[in-house]
């Protein structure tokens, strides 16, 4: 159960987009939503500089704004100095984040707070789930979501952890292998066995199983999805894990950079 979401912010629109889907998932899930602004500290700060309070009126026009929007939602807003990655892992132990909400220019070549290494570093550090959204979700339809993975038995925990938090919308669950040429000298079939242990894991949601090929991971991922509609976008995200040469590293980061659709990474140790 989802009760507490983090959403870092630099007040920029996409980290808007971020602050209103992770509203909307606290207002399904009866979720407490805290809002956190992360300032680099210049080496020659001195309390009291204006950088200090630069922020504090954005904040508070922030929260003043979602209140008004989302008044069923607690709302608690935090302002800090420190390396991004690090105050967030600190953040989410002290505070049980249970998910985490960025926002993401990707490869729009838009040079604002989360471009590129912020949103996935937290991705890639931070022991919990991370859902980076590019585009605003104007409402919570999650009716076919896709687990892209290799299926191995590694990977078991990690799907659970994704179907426990979109088992509450009911969708159909599309897993999906991609195969790239890199692949190829492995038969089809042992994708199909694969996936096979994990199909009856979807119940009692509809599941279905999706050998995809393309010439690379992440655009497999992305043109399978829009091929069936899907709503979300699956992964794990372990930095140990068999499928670092599939969906870690590079992959992982050219998904968040550009899939259009909402991509939930999931790190199965959380």
């Amino acid at each position: 159960m989802i009760r507490t979401i983090l959403v870092p912010t630099d007040f920029s629109e996409c980290a808007g987009y971020a602050l209103h889907a992770a509203a909307l998932f606290a207002s399904h899930f009866s979720a407490t939503v805290r809002v956190i602004h992360c300032s680099r500290v210049p080496e020659n700060w001195q309390p009291g500089d204006h950088q200090e309070h630069r922020a504090v009126p954005e904040m508070e026009s922030l929260a003043s704004d979602m209140r008004n929007r989302f008044p069923e939602v607690p709302l608690v807003c935090d302002t800090c100095e420190g390396r991004l990655v690090d105050i967030i892992r600190d953040y989410v132990d002290r505070h049980g984040v249970d998910l985490l909400c960025m926002g993401s220019h990707g490869a729009s070549g838009k040079s604002e707070y989360f471009i590129g290494s912020n949103t996935q570093k937290v991705v890639r550090c931070v022991h919990r789930p991370v859902l980076v959204v590019k585009e605003p979700m104007t409402d919570l339809v999650l009716d076919k979501v896709v687990f892209a993975s290799d299926f191995s038995a590694e990977e078991e925990g990690a799907f659970l952890q994704f179907k426990e938090i979109v088992k509450h919308f009911v969708p159909e669950i599309h897993l999906l292998m991609v195969r790239t040429s890199a692949l190829f000298e492995g038969p089809p079939a042992r994708g199909i066995e694969a996936m096979a242990h994990f199909l009856p894991l979807c119940a009692p949601l509809k599941g279905f199983t999706h050998v995809y090929q393309d010439f690379n991971v992440d655009q497999g991922i992305r043109s399978f999805s829009h091929a069936i509609g899907a709503s979300l976008v699956g992964i794990s995200n372990h930095q140990r894990h068999p499928l670092r040469r599939l969906l870690t590293g590079s992959n992982v980061e050219a998904l968040i950079n550009h899939s259009a659709l909402p991509v939930l990474s999931i790190d199965y140790e959380a």
